[in-house]
């Protein structure tokens, strides 16, 4: 299959040319390349190489050629003066963003090895020194004068070329009709003409290629028929595109296995769709920090590897944050709000072991919410490790090398290649999701969470027959769907053999490990009077206990109970415990506390049943 090139912004078919035209000023890059004479100037030339005239050389870059005045008071002699300012760049255009702000310039320059190159400059750059720019354009390789910095930010300030381009600050679709799809070097889609990719910062290399399509499709692609795990980490790499076409949240996969299983092949081929080994990211990194990596990969995949290396602390937070969405929301140096970053990604995290698990180190509870975000998928137990077929290979390890020699070789193409097949799409995605999701691979019980969890499945199996019937993965039909199908059932099964409400599990945890915690330490009985001689000192009482019909009955005081349900709510937690048998059902006045006697006086207390709702396997 062909790989669609990217849609370069400086054609001059592709000009957008309904922003409005920038003021003009007397000082532009004149076409001519001779020394301007003195009633010429001043004026900019822009020799590309070598320049010669009357005796005179002048090395490649901009130069600004003016006049000064020499002498004191009615004296003075204007002197023509000439200042080389950098070495040769133009200013092809106006950018400006759909709002008509984020203003900018194109950049178009020739680096130390003499090679071109394009950048959408933001115009704030030029505030204060201007050091920043300067700093980007020496990672660039555009060559400065250590004395022309003023010279240089008043070149690109006096420089309003008539063409103007729309310009987007981060990956992704440009608008909602999903027919441009920008990355840092260049825009795809049928309505990518004029659009562009304007940062700060230098486009990250993590998007690039090498190698070829055909390459991919045969040393990665071709792996994967048969290894369900390989498959759903590809398909999780093609559906960040999707997502917002079918109004799907961010949030994917977490592969479990243990260490040398192949899991981290599993990423490496997945991140092959998009660039390079050194797209991937790791866990270790701050909140800030989390934010720019999912910003930056808006529309596409973000892929976490080793959960091991994040601070615990951490874990629950970035779940949220990832699947919300958005960061947090921050006021700037004068007191404003500043902008909230926001994306929306197909995450794929791995590690060896689970986001509760992680969280739990760090004296968390993971929630109901966090679940259904990244979702836990057991992998490392196949027939040889993360694999199940190993086509060619004599073992599951030189499968693993395989998959990451070829990644290095070829990468990027299968992305480019998808969106721009996606971005010319006419049929209604929602209409196909919902054709499987009602497949047998993604049937539930109908309780809550598992709807969410295979909803986001059937995502990600629609992603990869959407890629196998553009001819991108050369997978049988179904191959995805058979995938997903399953990682759900693998996630299902290590969530629950039985299948139970996840927060019911958790209430259900929470208050058996206090009693489990608590109950000979916290709590006495309630049908004993204390002995004035040998005062039983309970510090922190938390309730009495009662033996009777069902076995020991631990009554919580308020405060007890709402310790032991800390991080749960309260009230849905009680309608839990009653719903399992662990507490007796509200009385005649809607309460679930009761009033009782105890060591003759009246206390109002929760009567809890630990053992009522665990069965001999230990489900609830």
């Amino acid at each position: 299959m062909q790989v669609p090139e990217l849609n370069k912004p400086l054609s001059l078919s592709n000009l957008h040319q309904n922003l409005p035209s920038a003021a003009r000023t007397h000082v532009q890059v004149s076409k001519d390349k001779r020394i301007p004479a003195e009633n010429e100037r001043p004026t900019y030339r822009i020799f590309e190489d070598w320049h010669s005239e009357d005796g005179q050389k002048f090395r490649p870059g901009v130069w600004l050629f003016d006049m000064k005045s020499v002498g004191r008071g009615q004296n003075t002699t204007p002197v023509p003066t000439q200042q080389w300012i950098c070495s040769p760049l133009y200013v092809e255009a106006v950018t400006a963003d759909a709002h008509d702000g984020n203003y900018g310039r194109m950049l178009r320059f020739k680096n130390t090895r003499g090679n071109w190159h394009e950048w959408a400059m933001p115009m704030h750059m030029l505030a204060s020194d201007g050091s920043d720019l300067r700093a980007v354009l020496y990672s660039m390789g555009v060559e400065l004068s250590p004395k022309g910095r003023d010279a240089l930010t008043m070149y690109l300030q006096t420089q309003h070329p008539e063409k103007n381009l729309l310009c987007v600050g981060q990956t992704g679709w440009v608008d909602k009709n999903f027919r441009a799809f920008v990355l840092p070097d260049g825009t795809i889609g049928p309505d990518s003409a004029g659009v562009v990719y304007q940062s700060e910062f230098k486009a990250d290399s993590e998007f690039g290629t090498a190698g070829t399509l055909e390459g991919w499709q045969s040393g990665i692609a071709a792996m994967a028929v048969g290894n369900p795990m390989l498959v759903l980490s590809l398909c999780a790499a093609f559906a960040g595109p999707v997502l917002v076409k079918v109004n799907a949240e961010s949030g994917g996969p977490h592969l479990i296995g243990a260490s040398s299983t192949g899991k981290s092949s599993l990423m490496i081929g997945a991140v092959s769709v998009w660039g390079s080994p050194a797209y991937k990211r790791g866990w270790l990194t701050t909140s800030n920090g989390l934010e720019a990596v999912a910003a930056a990969f808006n529309d596409c995949l973000l892929a976490l590897d080793e959960i091991s290396e994040a601070d615990p602390k951490d874990v629950g937070a970035t779940v949220y944050m990832l699947g919300n969405g958005q960061g947090k929301q921050r006021a700037d140096r004068a007191g404003g709000v500043r902008k909230v970053a926001r994306w929306r990604v197909s995450v794929l995290s791995n590690g060896e072991r689970s986001i509760a698990t992680s969280m739990a180190e760090g004296g968390y509870r993971i929630k109901a919410g966090q679940e259904v975000r990244i979702f836990d998928v057991p992998c490392g137990d196949r027939a040889h490790g993360v694999w199940d077929k190993l086509h060619h290979h004599p073992d599951g390890c030189a499968l693993s090398d395989s998959i990451k020699n070829e990644a290095k070789a070829h990468y990027g193409h299968a992305g480019r290649a998808f969106v721009a097949n996606l971005a010319a799409e006419k049929a209604d995605l929602v209409e196909l999701l919902a054709t499987i999701r009602a497949r047998s691979e993604f049937s539930t019980n109908g309780e809550g969470q598992e709807q969410r969890v295979a909803s986001r499945f059937a995502v990600l199996a629609m992603a990869g027959e959407l890629a196998t019937l553009y001819g991108i993965t050369g997978w049988p039909e179904g191959e995805a769907i058979r995938a997903a199908g399953t990682g759900f059932a693998a996630w299902r099964n290590a969530r629950d053999s039985k299948g139970r409400n996840s927060e019911q599990s958790q209430v259900v945890q929470a208050m058996t490990d206090f009693i489990d915690k608590h109950g000979d330490s916290r709590f006495s009985d309630a049908d004993t009077l204390p002995d004035p001689a040998r005062p039983l000192l309970i510090r922190d009482r938390a309730g009495y206990w009662r033996n009777g019909d069902k076995g020991r009955v631990y009554l919580f005081n308020s405060v007890g109970m709402r310790e032991a349900l800390t991080g749960l709510d309260f009230g849905l937690a009680i309608a839990h415990l009653q719903k399992v048998g662990m507490m007796p059902p509200p009385g005649n006045d809607g309460r679930s506390s009761k009033s009782l006697t105890i060591q003759g006086h009246k206390n109002r207390v929760y009567e809890v049943y630990p053992c009522s709702a665990i069965d001999d396997e230990g489900g609830v």
